[in-house]
């Protein structure tokens, strides 16, 4: 019993080592970069000469190398909030889960992978939007945005590891580290980003269950879309607007109790969509529907995969 005991004892302080250890390893990477104060290429070549000089320029209250630490902190602050109130991060010692892929059994059908990929490359892509407004290169903000993306959903994952509910999953490390991958890839080669996106689809039940929308994948879609506004060799302005999007849902895991009924099926599906993001653009310069797919916008065909 003492024995037992014990090894209870060593596994949770070996665990927590290792959970500090891989919070303190971001913070000093991100440290890193965020000491590299220089100014920005562009910064280089717009920077006045001495005769230009002529007014004194406005500090700003924080460098960018601040705000850079300030923000990855931010992240490992608000994580460990929500874990905490939603998972109960730190009520087990260290565990992992093995949750399988798509399968038909396995708790969410392979629609909680899609999203692991489709949020961490979307938040690769939000943090190098705000590197790059505080001044960094665009192959920094790109670098840097991965980096910060990939730090997180570790952080997220090893704290998984401490929740009784949760557990640490190398699926879901795995689709993370993809997400963040091709959102470095789609970053570094602009052409790529211009013809093919990866988009999240929720259609809201417009009841309380929409506050939950984030782990609610009985109402989510997962796509590519293929764009023609990509190909420069569509000429037709009409045609330009169009996408075929390829997709998977899961749907009737949410409410499934092993013994009772199994209405649980996946789909895939193919479609076309109307370009909302290329038409938005005409009055406000954003970028967020490249990411998000809007219901009822496309006219697809589903084929059951169960």
């Amino acid at each position: 019993m003492e024995a037992q005991l014990d090894m209870e004892r060593f596994s949770i302080r070996f665990s927590l080592k290792l959970f500090f250890l891989a919070f303190l390893c971001f913070l000093l990477a991100s440290s890193l970069w965020a000491n590299q104060e220089g100014p920005s290429q562009s910064e280089k070549e717009e920077l006045p000469t001495s005769e230009q000089k002529t007014q004194p320029e406005r500090e700003e209250f924080l460098t960018r190398g601040q705000k850079t630490l300030l923000l990855n902190a931010g992240s490992m602050v608000v994580i460990s909030i929500y874990g905490l109130t939603k998972w109960e991060y730190g009520k087990s010692s260290f565990n992992f889960e093995n949750e399988g892929w798509f399968g038909r059994d396995t708790k969410y059908g392979g629609a909680d992978k899609l999203g692991h990929f489709w949020f961490s490359y979307a938040l690769s892509h939000l943090y190098s939007y705000a590197y790059r407004k505080w001044g960094y290169t665009d192959k920094e903000a790109n670098l840097y945005g991965t980096l910060s993306s990939l730090g997180a959903n570790l952080f997220m994952e090893v704290a998984d590891g401490f929740s009784p509910s949760q557990g640490f999953s190398y699926e879901d490390m795995i689709m993370n580290i993809v997400g963040c991958g091709v959102g470095y890839i789609w970053g570094e080669y602009p052409s790529l980003a211009s013809k093919i996106d990866f988009r999240i689809e929720y259609t809201p039940q417009f009841t309380f269950h929409d506050f939950g929308f984030v782990t609610n994948y009985d109402r989510q879609k997962f796509l590519m879309a293929l764009k023609a506004d990509g190909f420069n060799f569509i000429k037709n302005p009409y045609l330009r607007y169009l996408e075929f999007h390829v997709g998977y849902y899961a749907r009737h895991y949410k409410n499934y109790e092993e013994g009772g009924p199994d209405d649980r099926r996946r789909h895939i599906y193919v479609g076309l969509g109307f370009n909302i993001s290329k038409l938005l653009q005409k009055a406000v310069d954003t970028r967020v529907l490249d990411y998000i797919q809007i219901p009822y916008t496309s006219v697809n065909k589903g084929f059951k995969l169960d």
